[in-house]
């Protein structure tokens, strides 16, 4: 089994991507959604009321928004919730990744915070969504309600995109429609580059 990541800075269309891999037939695992399963363990939830105080819903779930404005505004902040909650990421997913290579050659993961995890190190090949800054700030703006301000915040909150660029094995160039971005991952999975010796 090959072990496929997806990654990319915020709005770079990674999502899109592996809605398009899903409609091909692929396995696609996004480690964001396990991110939303794994803040809900009680463990972790414990850990991140005594680090971050009343963060819950009336449901008595983690509030991701008021969380999410609480480490978006202080890297150090974003650094103690990753120390809380990356380990317990990458086992599930890592989990789901060996059920799901049962049954397929191929496996791709969704993950944003790929290098952040130490995720990179169990995976065969990484693609990067990529497009100009510009065009991802407006793309939050529209999608997240963000002020542009907020959404430089989260920009400067992730890795650069040079630094994407540097570790990639194949980039999906996403700057324009859809449908174009759909024709270069098809293109992509026809060539399988990952099963190339170079």
């Amino acid at each position: 089994m090959k072990l496929i990541a997806i990654t990319g800075g915020i709005a770079t269309g990674k999502s899109a991507v592996s809605r398009y891999l899903r409609t091909l037939g692929y396995p696609v695992i996004d480690a964001d959604m396990i991110g939303h399963e794994v803040l809900e363990l009680d463990d972790v939830k414990k850990s991140l009321i005594q680090e971050f105080g009343k963060i819950t819903d009336i449901e008595g779930k983690i509030d991701r928004k008021q969380l999410g404005k609480i480490v978006f505004s202080e890297p150090e902040k974003l650094k103690t919730l990753d120390s809380i909650t990356h380990r317990r990421i990458v086992e599930m997913i890592l989990n789901q990744a060996r059920e799901l290579g049962k049954m397929s050659d191929e496996v791709f993961i969704e993950a944003a915070v790929l290098f952040e995890m130490g995720l990179d190190k169990y995976v065969d090949f990484i693609i990067v969504t990529d497009c100009p800054d510009e065009i991802r700030i407006h793309r939050m703006i529209l999608r997240d309600h963000l002020s542009a301000e907020e959404a430089d915040k989260r920009l400067k909150a992730q890795l650069p995109r040079e630094e994407y660029l540097k570790r990639a094995d194949f980039v999906i160039e996403t700057s324009e429609e859809l449908e174009k971005t759909f024709e270069k991952v098809f293109e992509m999975v026809k060539n399988k580059p990952w099963n190339s010796e170079n």
